[in-house]
C-alpha cells in the first residue's frame, strides 16, 4: 500500500536506493587513501545502533561515528528503562503507533541473532509486567488490561493507592547493553571519539567516483570522510549543523537514582510507572527521572537524587529504601514538540519555506511539488524518554526507505500512515499552515 499523496509526505531527494551489493570506493585526499562508504551514521546510540542493525541484516555494510568514546554514552546508556507502549485514554494515531512500536521491540528481540540476550548470557527484556498508575479510568483495550488498587497491589507484591493499567507483556531492560549486542555484527563498523565539525556536498573528481556528489564530512582533527548516504542519528546533537539548525529539537536532561531496599521491605514484582517510575533489580530500585528541558549536561546531583526519593515516596508509599542512592545516571535526551521521533529525508528548510509559502491560504494540494529535500542525508532522532520503544520501528520505517527507489515510503502493514507522524518536515509545514514565517 502507498502512502496517502501529500505533496509533503513525497522526498524528493534524487538518490537511489540503496543496494547490498555496494562497496567501498577510496578516494583520493591529501595524498592518502580516503574511502567512500556506501552509509555513515553519525550516532551510536539507540536509534543509530538499531538502523546500522536492520542494514546490516539486509546485507547493506555501515560506519557508525560517535563523538564519544564509547556506545550509548548518553541517555541510551542508562542501566535501566521501560519497555510499554505508550497509551492515551482514547485511540489516536500516536498511540497506535507506540503500540506497532512495542510489538516491533519485542519481535526483534526474539527474531535477531544473538538479541534475545546480553552479553553476559541474561534475558534482554526481564518480561516482568509493568503497572501504569491513573487516576481515572482508561477505555477497554486490548493493549492493556485495566486493574484496581486492590488488583494492582495484587500485582505488585506492596501496597498501591490507585487502579493502574496493566501491561503483562511488558517490562524493562538495560538500554546500552542493548546497543552493544546490536553492532555486534560483521556488516557493522565502529569508530568512537571521532568529533564532527560540519559537512558539505561535493564532487570528488576520481574516476573511481564517476563525479558523484558525496557528503564530505570535516572532522575536528582535520581529516575527513565521503559517504553517499549520511544519517545523522546523534541525539540532542542533531540541529546543530548548518543544513538542520531549523530542527525544533531540544535537549531535555534526566537523572535516575538506584537506592537500596532496606531490611524486610518487599521488593516490587514489576515495573511501577506513574509520576515517578520504580524498576526492581534485585535487591534494589532504579528510580526516576528527572526531567529538565534545555539542559544539556549530565553532572549527577544530590538535589535531584533527593527529588527521585521524594517521588518514590509520594508514588509508592509502602516500599521503604535506604535514604543514600547507591548511584545513578544522567543522560540528555533529545525531544520535539509532540514527542514523537523524527525519521526520513532532511528537508531543506529553504527550499521548504518557498514550495509552500502558499500553504496558509489553503491552495490546492496538487498546487505543491514533492517536499524539497537535502540529497543522501537522513534523521533519524527526537526519541526523547520513549526511545527504548520507539527506536526499532522508527529505525525499520527509515531503513525502509533507503532501500526504496519509490519517492512515498511504503506505509507499515497496520495500515497507519506513519509519514504524517515522523516526517522531520512537520513542525514547519504546521507553522506555514498557521501564516508564522519564521520562528525565533
Amino acid at each position: 500500500m502507498k502512502a496517502a499523496s501529500l505533496p509533503w509526505n513525497r522526498f524528493r531527494t534524487g538518490t537511489a536506493a540503496l543496494a547490498a551489493s555496494e562497496e567501498s570506493t577510496a578516494l583520493p585526499e591529501h595524498g592518502s587513501q580516503a574511502r567512500r562508504e556506501p552509509l555513515i551514521i553519525l550516532g551510536a546510540g539507540l536509534a543509530g545502533c538499531w538502523l546500522a542493525r536492520l542494514l546490516a541484516e539486509r546485507g547493506i555494510r555501515v560506519t557508525l561515528i560517535d563523538a564519544n568514546d564509547v556506545v550509548a554514552s548518553a541517555a541510551s546508556g542508562n542501566p535501566a528503562g521501560i519497555v510499554k507502549p505508550y497509551v492515551t485514554r482514547m485511540p489516536c494515531p500516536a498511540m497506535a503507533f507506540h503500540v506497532q512500536a512495542h510489538a516491533s521491540l519485542i519481535r526483534h528481540l526474539h527474531s535477531m541473532p544473538n538479541l534475545a540476550r546480553n552479553a553476559s548470557g541474561e534475558e534482554q527484556l526481564r518480561r516482568c509486567g509493568v503497572l501504569q498508575l491513573v487516576n481515572t479510568a482508561y477505555s477497554p483495550s486490548d493493549d492493556y488490561h485495566c486493574v484496581n488498587a486492590e488488583q494492582a497491589t495484587t500485582i505488585a507484591g506492596l501496597a498501591l493507592n490507585s487502579p493502574a493499567l496493566h501491561f503483562a507483556d511488558s517490562g524493562w531492560l538495560n538500554p546500552g547493553q542493548l546497543c552493544q549486542s546490536l553492532i555486534a555484527h560483521p556488516g557493522i563498523s565502529l569508530d568512537c571519539g571521532i568529533r564532527v565539525r560540519g559537512f558539505t556536498r561535493e564532487s570528488p573528481s576520481d574516476s573511481n567516483a564517476a563525479n558523484q556528489p558525496l557528503w564530505r564530512i570535516s572532522l575536528h582533527n582535520g581529516q575527513s570522510r565521503w559517504t553517499t548516504r549520511l544519517v545523522l542519528a546523534c541525539g540532542a546533537a542533531i540541529n546543530t549543523f548548518e543544513q538542520t539548525d531549523a530542527l525544533p529539537v531540544v535537549a531535555a536532561r534526566g537523572q535516575m537514582s538506584r537506592f537500596a531496599l532496606r531490611s524486610g521491605s518487599a521488593a516490587p514484582r514489576c515495573v511501577i510507572n506513574g509520576k515517578h517510575y520504580l524498576i526492581p533489580d534485585g535487591d534494589t530500585v532504579v528510580v526516576g527521572a528527572t526531567f529538565e528541558r534545555g539542559v544539556n549536561h549530565e553532572k549527577l546531583s544530590d538535589e535531584d537524587h533527593a527529588r527521585n526519593l521524594a517521588g518514590l515516596r509520594a508514588t509508592i508509599p509502602a516500599i521503604q529504601v535506604h535514604e543514600q542512592a547507591l548511584s545513578g545516571r544522567a543522560g540528555v535526551r533529545a525531544t520535539t514538540p509532540d514527542r514523537l521521533p523524527i525519521a526520513g529525508p532532511a528537508p531543506d528548510m529553504s527550499q521548504l519555506n518557498e514550495a509552500y509559502a502558499e500553504l496558509k491560504h489553503g491552495r490546492a494540494q496538487e498546487h505543491y511539488p514533492a517536499l524539497p529535500c537535502h540529497e543522501g542525508l537522513y534523521l533519524l532522532g527526537g526519541l526523547g524518554s520513549r526511545g527504548i520503544v520507539t527506536a526499532p520501528l522508527a529505525a525499520e520505517w527509515l531503513a525502509d526507505r533507503l532501500m526504496s527507489d519509490d519517492d512515498r515510503p511504503v506505509i507499515p502493514s497496520s495500515g497507519i500512515d506513519w509519514v504524517d507522524l515522523l516526517n522531520p518536515a512537520r513542525f514547519r509545514l504546521r507553522d506555514l499552515k498557521r501564516g508564522i514565517v519564521d520562528r525565533a
